[in-house]
C-alpha cells in the first residue's frame, strides 16, 4: 500500500473521530409537548403571508410563554419557544421587535436579542429552543 493511501485513510479516520465527538447544544428550555397547526387563511395569521414576518402563538410551549412562528422563505417556516433561555428560572417570554427590525425578538428582562433569520441565535448566550415545522397548503404544523 502506498504511503499516500495510508495518509489518506488516517486523515479520513481522524476527521471522522473529531467530528463525531462534538457535544450537542445543551437543552436550556425544558421539553414540553407541542403539537398544533395554524391555518394561514385565518385573519390573525395574515402577517405570515410575507417572508420574514412572525407571530407569537400564545399559551403554547414552555410555561405557556408562547411559540413564535417565523416565515423564513416562501416554503419554509421556523418555530421557536418564546421562553428566554438566558434565565430559565424566571420563565420570561421574549417579545417581537417592532417594524424596522423584522425577524428579531428581545427579552424584556435581560435585553438579549434573538435573530430568527439566524435560527434563533442570541446576540450573546443560548439560542431560542426550536420546534419542527411542516408546511402544506395553507397549514403550518408545529411539533416536537
Amino acid at each position: 500500500m502506498k504511503l499516500t493511501n495510508i495518509i489518506l485513510i488516517l486523515f479520513t479516520g481522524f476527521t471522522f473521530i473529531l467530528t463525531s465527538c462534538t457535544e450537542e447544544e445543551p437543552t436550556i428550555v425544558p421539553d414540553v409537548y407541542v403539537n398544533f397547526s395554524i391555518n394561514l387563511d385565518l385573519p390573525q395569521y395574515n402577517s405570515l403571508r410575507s417572508i420574514q414576518n412572525s407571530i407569537i402563538e400564545p399559551n403554547r410551549g414552555y410555561d405557556d410563554n408562547g411559540v413564535i412562528i417565523y416565515r423564513y422563505s416562501h416554503e419554509e417556516f421556523i418555530a421557536f419557544d418564546a421562553t428566554c433561555p438566558q434565565h430559565i428560572n424566571n420563565s420570561v417570554a421574549v417579545t417581537l421587535n417592532e417594524e424596522g427590525t423584522a425577524g428579531k425578538a428581545t427579552c424584556p428582562h435581560c435585553k438579549t436579542t434573538y435573530s430568527f433569520f439566524n435560527f434563533g441565535q442570541a446576540d450573546n448566550g443560548y439560542p431560542l429552543k426550536r420546534y419542527q415545522t411542516t408546511f402544506q397548503g395553507s397549514f403550518v404544523q408545529v411539533s416536537n
